[in-house]
């Protein structure tokens, strides 16, 4: 059975009409009757599919050229681009170039590409091998292509939620702009693009690295040439606001508002807020790595004649670590024991999440400690602990402060929060008299005053 084009058409009654996006770049010069911007190309295109079809290559093809003409930084008034589109001008006065009975689905993609490289307004019959070699991928193809290389490349070790960062971003520029071939987006464009997007500037910034990425691999495969339209946006980003500690009042205010409960009924976000803050507390865990623990992640560890329980920090298994050095061995607190974690432990399912209410959230790169970091932050507000600096972070400065005034060396307390331990290839104790010590290490951190 042949497939009917219907891409840009729809019916209504007996009627056929165009429906073509307008890329959001340009809706400014696209108005309605009360000066608004516009999303999509409306028209009429007759009772018969047939002519239907015919008129929408017509049109696409057309109003495809002026898109391609205003995101060059050409201006034209409404009335030019009416002109630019009918069917005694414009485009559509290329058609006595061509052949009776040409086959229009192909040509209005082949004069496209042509205005898109530059082709005089009334051009010479061309061949449509030749313009065909000089069109480039399209954004999508492109971006494909570089994820794929990226995934495939073993000596750079880039995270999950990393990639779904880049595909969501890619996938905005589509949705704005379209999918468009490489060659015929511009700096203008980039420009309008990441303008739009009207975020912070580490945010844009974000955006212009993928897209600039995309072009790069493109170009590095010979599939794009001249100049990368992303390159050179990048904004200025303030410095981070530096985290500061918790002080024990309000930790003791912060603990009194999250009872835990050692067998929840049922398993949320909410039930494992208070568990996450606690181990956070005695470990300086990040809270990506808190929340994506396994049940069996928290087991007993031989060392050296002894046995230490740990909370083993992996990649693998739907683990993704912030870098090399996250991978550690972390005594458990006794602190911890005391209040309940590994009778917590004991009600979970073999081989469960440590805390089964969590799901990964794509709008949030795939992290699946999003919800409880939102939690906490409403926490805070609600209890009137927020100020400036003061975040789940903070809970690792708070270890990592303890530590330090501890008088713990250095190499240990990098070993507890995963940092890079120098002069050394691995960090990790996994067995052996180096895991003792780890053990003793981890009770320095203590909170004189704090009831849990």
């Amino acid at each position: 059975m042949a497939i009917i084009d219907k891409k840009h058409l729809f019916k209504r009654g007996e009627q056929w009409y165009l429906k073509l996006p307008i890329p959001r770049p340009l809706q400014r010069h696209f108005l309605t009757s009360n000066g608004k911007p516009k999303g999509h190309i409306i028209e009429s295109l007759g009772d018969s599919l047939t002519q239907a079809q015919l008129q929408r290559n017509r049109r696409v093809m057309a109003y495809e050229a002026v898109f391609t003409r205003l995101r060059a930084g050409e201006e034209m008034t409404p009335d030019q681009i009416k002109t630019a589109v009918s069917l005694e001008g414009g485009v559509y006065g290329w058609e006595s170039h061509f052949p009776k009975g040409v086959n229009y689905s192909e040509l209005y993609k082949i004069i496209t590409a042509a205005m898109i490289h530059g082709q005089a307004t009334t051009p010479k019959l061309v061949t449509p091998p030749t313009i065909i070699e000089q069109s480039s991928e399209t954004i999508s193809q492109a971006a494909a292509a570089w994820l794929t290389e990226t995934q495939q490349d073993t000596s750079t070790a880039t995270k999950r939620t990393t990639m779904e960062g880049h595909r969501q971003r890619v996938g905005v520029f589509i949705k704005q702009c379209g999918d468009l071939p490489l060659s015929s987006i511009n700096r203008a464009m980039a420009s309008d693009f990441l303008a739009s997007i009207g975020k912070t500037n580490r945010t844009i910034n974000n955006y212009g690295t993928t897209l600039a990425c995309v072009f790069r691999s493109a170009k590095d495969r010979g599939r794009f040439s001249g100049d990368n339209p992303f390159e050179r946006h990048r904004r200025k980003v303030n410095k981070k606001t530096n985290r500061v500690p918790f002080e024990v009042s309000e930790l003791q205010t912060l603990f009194d508002a999250m009872p835990r409960d050692i067998r929840p009924t049922k398993h949320t976000p909410e039930t494992a807020l208070p568990w996450v803050t606690l181990i956070g507390l005695f470990t300086g865990m990040r809270l990506e790595e808190l929340c994506q623990l396994k049940a069996d992640d928290i087991r007993d560890q031989h060392a050296n004649g002894a046995t230490v329980t740990i909370i083993d920090v992996h990649n693998g298994s739907g683990n993704s670590l912030k870098n090399e050095s996250a991978v550690r061995l972390v005594p458990v607190h006794s602190e911890l024991v005391r209040a309940g974690l590994l009778d917590y432990v004991k009600t979970l399912p073999k081989g469960s999440l440590l805390f089964p209410g969590l799901t990964r959230r794509t709008s949030k790169g795939d992290k699946i400690g999003a919800r409880v970091g939102e939690l906490f932050s409403k926490k805070l507000t609600a209890l009137n602990l927020k100020r400036e600096g003061l975040c789940f972070h903070s809970l690792r400065h708070t270890v990592a402060g303890r530590l330090d005034a501890a008088e713990v060396r250095k190499s240990d307390a990098a070993r507890i929060l995963g940092h890079t331990v120098e002069g050394e290839t691995f960090g990790t104790y996994s067995d052996g008299p180096g895991l003792k010590v780890l053990a003793g290490v981890i009770e320095a951190v203590t909170y004189p005053g704090l009831s849990i």
